[in-house]
């Protein structure tokens, strides 16, 4: 099992979070406007069925529904928590590291490592109304899963990224990095892509009261050198896919002063300590509030908001039963 540090697990939840939701692509006009073709223009039905024709929306790559029958579609979790979809087959050596979700219609994020063979995070975003403008794929990025067209892309950054909508309610991304055949080894996870609808995101941290402009907007919960770890975001109301404002953190890491000296301070009735905005060793840091608790690890709740507004998030913060027995292991 791959033991990961604690900067690269938070940059590689970050990056994909922030990529996938700010960027996930809807569906349910493409395949509006791909049934009314059908019907006024068979011609051209046809060709796009020849051509196995994808689309990108807005630049990422889009799923489109084949020309073929399909089953029923299921429906969208109630509970944004629970997963939908996992692998049915993975490589040897992949353990799962992370899960991650955002409320409905935000992605859930799950990933697994192994180590020098790289690591595959499979994200999930329910199908909505109101795309953007849409361009033919070329040929060369195209696959089929289950007679559904979809994209295969390298991503810079990112490795190899493909792209399908496994029935009409969800579109799924499978991220490959650093992973020998990228290709041939997405392929077959997305051709071996089941159901899941049990597990879930569920992390040791809930928001009591949270300022009026902000709300829930995110949980991750991960493992660093320290043990499990959760992470709670919130953002503006009303705009989940924009920047965090505010996250409250349970770990075992001790918050990295960095070039700020703590003020201590009360948090939750115990002996605590608040940072200024900083420089460390994972870049800027904001202004942060942080406390040790029950069982040695640390709360810290950080963000752009001053220390009053972040103590307040911190003294109302529940803690919770975790579940990170998905940890290590390859999909059940």
């Amino acid at each position: 099992m791959t033991r990961l540090s604690e900067e690269n697990t938070e940059l590689l939840i970050r990056e994909s979070l922030e990529h996938l939701a700010t960027r996930a692509p809807d569906g349910a006009e493409i395949r509006d406007a791909l049934d009314q073709r059908s019907r006024s223009r068979p011609t051209m039905a046809l060709a796009l069925v020849a051509a196995a024709v994808a689309l990108i929306a807005l630049g990422v790559p889009l799923a489109l529904r084949a020309y073929t029958a399909v089953p029923p579609a299921s429906q969208v979790n109630a509970d944004w928590a629970v997963l939908p979809y996992k692998p049915g087959w993975l490589p040897d050596g992949f353990k799962e590291t992370l899960r991650a979700a955002k409320p409905n219609p935000g992605p859930q994020t799950r990933e697994w490592s192994a180590g020098e063979q790289g690591q595959i995070q499979l994200t999930s975003t329910p199908l909505a109304k109101g795309g953007g403008p849409w361009t033919i794929a070329p040929a060369p990025n195209q696959i089929i899963v289950h007679g559904r067209v979809g994209m295969a892309v390298e991503v810079y950054g990112q490795g190899l990224l493909l792209t399908w909508s496994p029935d009409d309610v969800y579109l799924l991304n499978l991220r490959l990095l650093n992973v020998k055949d990228p290709r041939v080894v997405g392929q077959r996870v997305a051709d071996e892509m089941v159901r899941d609808d049990h597990a879930r995101v569920s992390g040791e941290l809930r928001f009591g009261k949270l300022p009026d402009d902000l709300e829930l907007s995110g949980v991750s919960t991960f493992m660093t050198v320290g043990g499990g770890a959760t992470d709670l975001e919130a953002t503006r109301a009303g705009q989940p896919t924009a920047a965090v404002v505010v996250t409250a953190s349970l770990r075992a890491e001790r918050p990295d002063n960095g070039d700020a000296t703590p003020v201590p301070l009360r948090v939750r009735g115990l002996d605590g300590f608040a940072l200024p905005p900083r420089e460390g060793r994972l870049g800027h840091q904001d202004e942060t509030v942080a406390v040790q608790v029950e069982g040695g690890r640390w709360l810290i709740v950080s963000g752009k908001r001053d220390q009053a507004t972040l103590l307040d998030i911190a003294n109302g913060v529940q803690l919770i039963p975790g579940d990170y027995g998905w940890f290590g292991k390859v999909p059940e």
